[in-house]
């Protein structure tokens, strides 16, 4: 433009009807920019004309598919522009010229065209144009949001629904959305009817609202929370629930939507949250919606349950017949329950029923989904929990399903949901004898239950059941000792009786079938071509079937007869019920010896599995105290010895029977006989499921008596069985959840195993073997020996079997290292091993391992033979030959041996020579070895044994010989600690060599020679790639050493350079200890400047919260280790940090982490060094305390105890340890424990918005509202208050003119305890908040010691002059609590 435009020129330009105006003329939107940008054009009011025009331009070209300027970014960088310079003096304000302007052009329309058109562009590109929308929309969006319509709104938020999944995460998006939503809630608020907006959002945004809030949503959980409220108050407002209040019209719209298959499938997960939603608007709108007098308030409760029944059973219709509705179904039944719908009263039986026989089916259909099964269970408990009388005609059917479902982790924890809450009903109800019949119903039935599965499988699926795990088991023997009444426990006879006919029922079938298979079994002839493969044999006959499902009953109903029957209440049990139960359990026995001993032909399963349960029900009675004849079990010996193809469930309960037989005194089975038909059986293979439990068995229950009187050989054969399971062995877990390492691991830490002396014989016996050769299976045996030597106590080991463990362990770290010296050889010529030579590689390094940490606990209790001084000295000079790769235990196990031979010979120098030589030689060896050179086993052991001797000797203590050999190892040392840093960082060996190579010097008096800084480009380096370094305790702790080592080091340099290596490392708790080792040798200058340093960091704002929490960590790191005679320093200090917290937000007002660390500051000070605090620092701890405790208008979403019981801690040590300087601040002191008094209110349910925020600003911004403190606080609280009537002596440093006598605050603090008082009474009486019993019940001896200090004249005052109506109630009622526990001095 070479000419300046006139106004008159410029306004015909933009108002051209073409665009250019002219052929040859620029484009509009050009020539509007060059007329901003211009600043010689004067124009009126030039800034409105040009947002005139952009936002007409995007009004009515937004449809436009090219160039459409609303995703072009000169318009909005220009309205931009426009819409943030600053105008001239004479110019309208911004809200009168743009509030005019948005009122002729529309805003909406452009708005929902940009969320649309975003669609179309690119990520980048559309990120680009929203930094330039988002600032426009600022600006216009509250200005023109008043002028837009609630229908206008509402298709603005059903743009947000449809954004772009790709740019959704965008925070510039998120922002404009969460407005857009925000706005329309508001309009939708203020409108007056509501049913349109419903009409038109079903039929054009619901399917776009359900895929905006399903699980699988790409918008923010913000968002997609306001997106949900704002969907559901569209849904669920007045006018509509007046119109439908089951909302009908919701799911007609669902069912008829175009897409209706899909997104069916997405609301089937919503399902719950809506039915929630829906039952929490039925509330809060039921005066209107639900007219009643107040006579009839129960009317309207039915009236709205049954609304929320009607909306649940339009869910059932949604859902029949998908298979995504199981969880949709427990979620609704989770619902009906939270909100107390329940199906009494003829509310909703139709449709609880419904769901519970398609539960019930679920779960009787063979073939169903675990996860189909899990959720059906749960549908069950849920349905339980509702009304028991829901359930309560389907337990029958429910129980022998629980019995014969397939194990599942899932469905198991289900069905013990149910279970225990079954148990709990008939606990409650006293009912437990009909719950007990109820179980022998569901075993007899078993027998009806027609299926596919061999009753073998269905035995398998019941051992495995959650209804016959130990879970339930132990939980209904409880409830039966219980809650048992003793007229069912009379009744408990019967059940013997029952038992008895079942059984003969069962043995008269059983004859009958055997006889008739016998009868036909020769007329059918075996061709001779059918081989005797198990594929091959028969399958079993109907007849046989039947047999083996009445055994499976019969087993599973004496299993739950033996629980019942054993765990009577005693007190109950009546003689004629003792003598019925026993009488029960001798026949069980008979029974058993009948089923199993006088047999000719092979005992089949059936009569096996009836067997064992009957030997099962008889030991648990137990009848084999009492009952029996001489002679009588023989039989089942031998068929435990004998029988082929017996069953491990049948052998197990035959011994377990045995052992308890053989116990007896008067018996003709011996011990002896049991153990080795029992030894014999588990020899087989003793890793088997049913072979291991009775090992289990034998160190479970039967040790002592097999110690007492097993025999030697027996007893090593048991011994060798037990350890010759792998401590780390696994294999898949059986029905009692039995690793075979169970057995070793409950043998080595069973104190009373090791006190058997028979037994411990064996032990002594099988670790002291001595293999042949260490070749193959031998070295097997001495890993597997070693391994559990770790876990033997060495006290019970004899001096000769320690002397011969540790000689042979040494032969065996000698060959093993040669052995792997050889291994790894010719892995490396030959570049892989051969798999039939050598030893795998880890095991070897295992091995040796387990032998080192033994000889290392020998010689920590002093059982290893350092006096023979050659042969410690080659024993470590093997040590440090070895070459170890990258097994860090072995690494450790050889450096801490090695060093303890070290130290072994260093305290024997000086009574003997040749001990000082060995010492000599080896110190040698290593500094003339060059393996100093390399991050090797000799130079981690040499950094090592620096730190020893640094701590355990002095060098004057020490032979001239050892002397002269250690500064030689010293001078080996010096190269490899020093390195280029320049370029690379070192590595923390490295580092570290060099921090104990100045110590060492340090210690053996040598100057060093090197010159400083060193430290400082390690630092430096570190601050560069701090994210990356994992070597900050290094760098501390050779920036301390070069302190305490170098004379000419800069030492504030350093100084300043560790706080920020403290400060900036990763891991700030490995930094403590080093730099409390480090400051207790700093002199006074050098602790005053280091905590200068730190606070003038803290004094600073630019450090981020993050970096100042650690330098406040720091702080109180530094004052809790101090050196000597900084005590001015660190009380100047104190008092410092103590009015730099209270006089910055930052500090008492910024992030929890931030709180902690200030109070934990305090803390430390108060309760570690009490006696540096001065007069003047009190006021300023309270002051710190009320400002974290004062109320806030924002919370954190998470509360922090920590917070609390830090404040208390404080206020503890002050009061018990500092009372001088407390009673000189006694309001600040009642203050704060009013504020922590307050703290411990919670908020009163259903609250409105309003009345939560009257309650929640009251409340520390470190408390979240929905997680208010509990009992732990209320405990810590009520201590603090007690501590206040406890006696102390102050903490001071100068000395007591007269001798001080121990008081408490009891009396200077009597007229500040009624404050405190009334502070608990107020959060009692607030009708607002709530002060749970649990909480109220821990502060009450705390409020009585605030009474006893009150006494009765405060008391009435208070009374009279602060308390209101149901305040005097509330203090009436504690002081009468007080009153009875109160000591009046009588007994």
């Amino acid at each position: 433009m070479t000419t300046p435009l006139s106004a008159q020129s410029f306004v015909r330009l933009l108002k051209a009807p073409t665009d250019p105006p002219n052929p040859e003329s620029p484009l509009k939107i050009q020539i509007a920019s060059a007329a901003w940008d211009d600043a010689t054009i004067h124009i009126q009011n030039k800034h409105e004309l040009i947002a005139e025009f952009i936002l007409t331009r995007l009004l009515k070209d937004k449809s436009k598919t090219s160039d459409n300027p609303v995703i072009d970014a000169r318009y909005w960088s220009l309205l931009h522009k426009v819409l943030d310079s600053s105008v001239g003096a004479g110019a309208r304000s911004l809200k009168v010229w743009l509030g005019s302007l948005l009122n002729r052009t529309p805003l909406a329309p452009i708005i929902i065209s940009v969320l649309t058109l975003l669609r179309d562009l690119k990520i980048a590109e559309a990120k680009e144009l929203l930094v330039l929308v988002r600032p426009c929309f600022s600006v216009l969006w509250p200005l023109g949001v008043h002028k837009i319509g609630v229908e206008m709104l509402l298709e603005c938020f059903g743009a947000v629904l449809n954004v772009s999944a790709e740019l959704v995460d965008d925070e510039i998006l998120g922002d404009i959305c969460e407005v857009i939503v925000s706005s329309y809630r508001e309009a939708l608020g203020n409108a007056g009817n509501k049913k349109k907006l419903t009409a038109t959002f079903l039929q054009s945004h619901l399917s776009s609202w359900i895929h905006a809030i399903s699980p699988s949503s790409h918008l923010s959980p913000q968002l997609n929370k306001a997106v949900y409220v704002a969907g559901t108050e569209t849904l669920f407002s007045l006018d509509t629930l007046r119109a439908s209040p089951s909302s009908e019209s919701l799911f007609t719209a669902l069912s008829s939507s175009p897409n209706s298959p899909s997104t069916i499938n997405l609301a089937i997960s919503l399902l719950p949250r809506l039915f929630s939603t829906h039952t929490y608007f039925l509330r809060r709108y039921r005066t209107s919606l639900f007219p009643a007098s107040q006579s009839k308030i129960q009317n309207r409760e039915n009236d709205m349950r049954m609304t929320s029944m009607a909306f649940f059973a339009s869910c059932l219709k949604l859902l029949a017949e998908n298979d995504l509705s199981w969880e949709a179904r427990v979620g609704l039944i989770g619902i009906i329950e939270s909100e107390r719908i329940c199906a009494s009263q003829a509310v909703g039986e139709v449709e609880v029923e419904t769901v519970r026989e398609n539960a019930v089916q679920v779960l009787e259909e063979e073939k169903t989904e675990e996860e189909v099964v899990r959720l059906a269970l749960d549908v069950l408990a849920a349905l339980a929990r509702v009304d028991y009388d829901v359930i309560e005609p389907v337990v029958g059917r429910v129980l022998p399903r629980l019995i014969l479902t397939r194990p599942s982790p899932s469905a198991h924890k289900s069905a013990n949901v149910l279970l225990n809450l079954l148990l709990d009903f008939h606990s409650k109800t006293r009912t437990l004898h009909a719950y007990s019949h109820a179980l022998f119903d569901a075993c007899t039935s078993l027998s009806s239950i027609r299926s596919l599965v061999s009753p073998q499988e269905f035995y398998g699926r019941a051992r495995t059941s959650a209804i016959l795990a130990h879970t339930h088991f132990s939980s209904l023997a409880q409830a039966l000792r219980t809650f048992l009444t003793p007229t069912q426990v009379k009744e408990a006879a019967q059940i013997t009786q029952t038992l008895k006919n079942t059984f003969n029922t069962y043995q008269n079938l059983s004859s009958l079938i055997i006889i008739g298979e016998m009868e036909e079994r020769p007329r059918k002839k075996r061709r001779k071509s059918v081989s005797d493969s198990p594929s091959a044999s028969p399958a079993p006959t109907q007849a046989m079937r039947e047999v083996d499902v009445r055994a499976l009953s019969l087993s599973l109903t004496l299993k739950f007869a033996a629980l019942f029957l054993s765990n009577l209440p005693s007190s109950f049990v009546t003689a004629e019920v003792r003598e019925a139960v026993l009488e029960a359990g001798v026949w069980a026995i008979e029974a058993a010896r009948s089923l199993l001993c006088n047999r000719t032909s092979k005992i089949i399963w059936a009569d096996q599995m009836t067997g064992a349960a009957l030997l099962r029900f008889a030991y648990h009675l137990p009848a084999w105290r009492c009952g029996g004849e001489q002679g009588c079990v023989q039989g089942l010996l031998e068929v435990a010895k004998m029988e082929e193809g017996a069953e491990d469930e049948l052998v197990l309960e035959i011994l377990r029977f045995l052992f308890a037989w053989s116990s007896r005194s008067e018996t003709d089975v011996k011990v002896e006989t049991v153990l080795d038909v029992a030894l014999t059986y588990i020899e087989a293979q003793v890793e088997h499921t049913g072979r291991l439990m009775i090992l289990f068995l034998i160190v479970e229950r039967w040790l002592d008596l097999v110690d007492a009187q097993g025999s030697i050989s027996s007893l090593d054969r048991l011994i060798k069985l037990i350890f010759s399971i792998s401590p780390t062995s696994t294999r898949r877990v059986d029905v009692q959840g039995l690793q075979p390492k169970d057995v070793l691991w409950s043998v080595l830490h069973n104190a009373q195993f090791w006190e058997m002396g028979n037994i411990r014989t064996s032990v002594l016996a099988y670790l002291t073997s001595s293999p042949d050769s260490l070749k193959d299976s031998a070295l097997d045996q001495l890993s597997s020996t070693y391994c559990l030597l770790l876990h033997v106590p060495p006290e019970y080991l004899t001096k000769q079997a320690r002397v011969e463990l540790v000689l042979r362990a040494m032969v065996g770290d000698v060959t093993i290292s040669l052995l792997l010296h050889a291994t790894t050889r010719e892995k490396t010529t030959k570049g892989k091993r051969k798999r039939d030579e050598g030893r795998d590689l880890e095991d070897v390094q295992q091995t040796l391992v387990h032998i080192r940490i033994f000889l290392q606990r020998m010689g920590k209790l002093g059982y290893l033979n350092t006096s023979d001084h050659e042969s410690a000295r080659d024993y470590v000079k093997h040590l440090m030959s070895m070459e170890v790769s990258d097994n860090a235990a072995l690494k450790k196990a050889t450096i801490n041996l090695a060093e303890l031979y070290i130290v072994a010979l260093l305290r024997a120098s000086d009574k003997d020579s040749s001990a000082s030589a060995a010492c000599a030689s080896i110190f040698c060896s290593l500094a003339q070895s060059g393996f100093l050179d390399e991050e090797g086993v000799p130079k981690l052991f040499v950094l090592q044994l620096v730190e020893r001797l640094r701590q355990d000797f002095s060098v004057s203590s020490l032979p001239d010989l050892i002397i002269a050999s250690i500064k030689e190892l010293h001078a080996a040392l010096t190269p490899v600690s020093h390195s280029d840093v320049i370029n690379t960082l070192p590595a923390s060996g490295t580092i570290k060599a060099w921090a104990r190579h100045l110590s060492f010097g340090r210690w053996l008096g040598v100057a060093s020679t090197l010159t400083s800084g060193y430290s400082q480009q390690i630092t430096v380096a570190f601050m560069r790639n701090r994210e990356k370094c994992k070597s900050s305790a290094e760098i501390l702790e050779l920036l301390f050493e070069e302190l305490r080592c170098l004379p000419d080091v800069d030492r504030g340099m350093h100084l300043d350079l560790a706080v920020g290596v403290f400060v900036f490392s990763g891991n700030i708790k490995s930094l403590d200890e080093v730099v409390s080792s480090g400051c207790k040798h700093l002199s006074v200058d050098d602790f005053s400047h280091i905590l200068g340093t730190v606070y003038e960091a803290l004094e600073s704002t630019r450090f981020p919260p993050a970096q100042c929490v650690r330098l406040v960590h720091a702080a109180t790191v530094l004052l809790c280790d101090a050196p000597q005679g900084t005590l001015k320093v660190v009380q100047a200090f104190f008092s410092q940090c103590l009015n730099l917290f209270i006089g910055h937000a930052q500090f008492f007002a910024g992030p929890v982490d931030m709180k902690l660390a200030c109070l934990e500051f305090v803390a430390r000070q108060c309760s570690d060094r009490p006696a540096a605090l001065r007069s003047v620092d009190p006021g300023p701890i309270h002051s710190l305390l009320s400002k974290i405790l004062c109320g806030s208008p924002t919370h954190d979403s998470t509360t922090t105890p920590a917070v609390f019981h830090t404040s208390t801690t404080i206020l503890n040590a002050l009061v018990r340890l500092r009372r001088d300087l407390v009673v000189h601040v006694l309001p600040h002191l009642g203050m704060v424990l009013r504020q922590l008094v307050s703290c411990i209110r919670s908020l009163r349910s259903q609250l409105a918005a309003k009345q939560s925020r009257i309650v929640t600003d009251t409340l520390p911004s470190w408390i979240a509202p929905s997680e208010p403190l509990g009992v732990p606080e209320a405990r810590t609280l009520a201590r603090l208050f007690t501590s206040l009537t406890t006696k102390s002596v102050p903490r001071v440093h100068m000395q007591p003119s007269a001798e001080q006598k121990a008081e408490s605050l009891s009396k200077p603090f009597a007229k500040h305890a009624a404050y405190v008082v009334t502070a608990h009474i107020d959060a009692v009486n607030d009708p607002l908040c709530v002060v749970r019993a649990d909480v109220r019940r821990e502060l009450e001896p705390g409020l009585f010691s605030l009474c006893e200090m009150m006494g009765t004249h405060s008391r009435d005052a208070v009374m009279v002059s602060a308390l209101d109506a149901g305040g005097k109630s509330v203090m009436k009622a504690l002081w009468k609590e007080y009153e009875k526990q109160r000591y009046i001095g009588k007994g």
